[in-house]
């Protein structure tokens, strides 16, 4: 059966959906996982200041929690946090622009976001001045936020209600270079509220964005289309993590919907099934960039971390897709039949159809893409690795046969690099 392009399949609040992103988009920092959200609810703030109204208030706040949507990269991150100008920066801005320009939902945030690394005295004459305000509100907001990192890292955490002036001005003398006046006077109004402060701490930072948020209805209905065209948004910025996993995702989703159909599933469950595989690994960025890229084998703790990452993937995907099963097929693609697999340790009948697909998927490409510890292997030892493993009662000794009986096809789609949209992004 062949869906129609605009059957209606999900009902999604964009803010929700974007602070969703911007969660599993700060687990990039490893150590500090409220970044994106803080610089949201800053911009908030600031923009009361100067006088917008809801709609553009509401805006800035989504463009701040986007803004780093272009860093998959925990170095990266941390060049971002170390230095106030850096000629890396540009690289994730540009990044981001296409990310978001990639969902439609999000695309109206992708100018500013394209910019918020730009000096006011720099921003294009051809902006308005209105996203000229935005990409600068977000810069501002960055930067007064790993200033307040900074000072959190050597006070107690009430130190910053007798201190909030001196944090903000310690990016006064960028003022009319890389901030403009009008907006760096907003900031310093906005700054001298307690609440200011306080609502930057995470127990209650996302209470305050969530009840901000609630003010305003940024609901939509996604086809199936665009549903897909957020999966694939998000499985560009985890497989761009590491040059090891470019493509992974994709490459993933495809074998899993290519399997489903050798298998007589219907369109709609392989197409969700593929989103699924678009996302089964988000939860990988929060894994350090250096255990990624290790040439070795990992050790204990490496290990430990690493196997944290299917919950992560949970966690995220259940807040953007509720009600689907996709959040629970993308969390469980390393169960074995066998009950050796992590992290609940399912077995047998506990695993259904499509997450035993997806399993095959992941292990099928994985061992057919170049990984920092081996290189590529030939479909006839993939084959081989993969019926020990169903010998041992791992993995679905039907489901297994199928892509056997089409090693060959399937070869051919796990290492197929992309088309020109993934190479603007390697």
């Amino acid at each position: 059966m062949t869906m129609s392009k605009d059957f209606e399949w999900l009902e999604m609040d964009v803010g929700r959906a974007a602070h969703t992103v911007t969660t599993a988009l700060d687990y990039v920092g490893v150590d500090d996982r409220s970044h994106g959200r803080r610089v949201g609810l800053i911009c908030h703030r600031i923009a009361h200041h100067l006088g917008w109204d809801r709609d553009k208030r509401h805006f800035s706040l989504l463009a701040g929690m986007l803004h780093d949507c272009g860093v998959s990269s925990t170095a990266t991150h941390q060049k971002l946090l170390d230095e106030i100008e850096w000629s890396g920066a540009e690289d994730h801005c540009l990044r981001g622009e296409f990310f978001l320009s990639s969902f439609e939902p999000f695309n109206t945030y992708k100018t500013a976001v394209r910019y918020h690394h730009t000096r006011w005295e720099e921003l294009p004459e051809d902006l308005s001045e209105e996203t000229r305000e935005f990409a600068n509100l977000i810069f501002l907001a960055d930067r007064l936020d790993v200033e307040y990192a900074i000072f959190s890292l050597s006070h107690e955490k009430y130190k910053i209600l007798q201190n909030k002036t001196e944090v903000l001005e310690n990016l006064q003398e960028f003022v009319g270079s890389l901030f403009s006046p009008k907006i760096f006077e907003a900031a310093r109004e906005a700054v001298q509220r307690d609440s200011f402060w306080l609502e930057l701490r995470d127990e209650y930072l996302d209470d305050a964005i969530f009840e901000t948020l609630d003010y305003s209805d940024h609901k939509v209905v996604l086809s199936f289309d665009q549903v897909e065209a957020l999966g694939e948004l998000i499985s560009l910025i985890v497989d761009a993590k590491s040059p090891f996993t470019h493509y992974h995702s994709l490459r993933v989703a495809d074998l899993a919907y290519t399997i489903s159909g050798f298998l007589g599933l219907s369109e709609r469950d392989r197409r969700t099934l593929r989103i699924a595989g678009l996302l089964h690994d988000v939860g990988k960025l929060r894994t350090p960039d250096e255990i990624l890229e290790k040439p070795d084998r990992l050790n204990e703790d490496e290990v430990s971390q690493m196997r944290s990452h299917p919950l992560d993937s949970k966690r995220v995907l259940k807040a953007i897709f509720p009600n689907t099963p996709i959040a629970k097929w993308a969390s469980e693609h390393h169960e074995k039949l066998d009950g050796s697999g992590y992290p609940f340790g399912w077995q047998g009948d506990q695993i259904d159809k499509p997450t035993r697909i997806l399993t095959i998927a992941d292990i099928f490409q994985a061992l057919c893409q170049i990984r920092p510890y081996r290189g590529r292997l030939k479909p006839e030892k993939v084959i081989s690795i993969m019926e020990e493993m169903v010998l041992q009662g791992k993995l679905d000794h039907d489901i297994f046969m199928l892509a056997k009986a089409n090693a060959d096809e399937l070869y051919t789609i796990a290492i197929r690099e992309g088309a020109e949209i993934e190479k603007k992004i390697a």
